[in-house]
């Protein structure tokens, strides 16, 4: 009988574990779908506000300390393909950050949405610019490239 009761119990304990470990497993794909779907909006809105996007791998950057608050970041990239702007294979973009602020190299491609200057130069109008390639942004924009190719930008973030 002891042995009998051992058993249900065990039993009854891995039934409320895996039905925990379901519950968290759902939430966090929840979690995880709500941010894929927060980075395709933001998304969405940066390319209405600039001149310029693509997906490219950065390649190199090149720091120029400006001031006494402020360094230059020159970024060149590999482009891998162009959504809307002057198709290229190599771009170089200007961002300026706080003095001290660390440049990252990597090889991961990513969505980099860019302004472009009366003398033609690009640059990166700030925070939610860069985007991280993701499913939902491939299928997004796989199913609207002649749109996002055709749309008129407001050019907001770049005055």
């Amino acid at each position: 009988m002891k042995n009998t009761t051992l058993v249900l119990l065990l039993l009854s304990c891995f039934s409320c574990s895996s039905i925990a470990t379901t519950t968290v497993a759902a939430k966090n794909i929840t979690t995880a779908t709500d941010a894929t779907n927060m980075e395709l909006e933001g998304f969405k809105e940066a390319i209405k506000h600039v001149h310029y996007l693509a997906k490219a791998t950065i390649t190199d950057v090149e720091i120029i300390k400006e001031d006494d608050e402020t360094d230059k970041h020159v970024y060149s990239a590999e482009v891998l393909a162009t959504y809307r702007g002057t198709e290229q294979k190599i771009i170089n973009y200007e961002m300026f950050v706080e003095k001290g602020e660390e440049a990252v190299v990597d090889n991961t491609p990513i969505y980099i949405a860019l302004c472009i200057d009366k003398q033609g130069a690009y640059y990166w109008p700030g925070t939610g610019s860069q985007f991280t390639v993701s499913e939902a942004i491939n299928i997004w924009l796989t199913e609207n490239k002649n749109i996002v190719r055709d749309m008129h930008t407001t050019g907001n973030w770049c005055n």
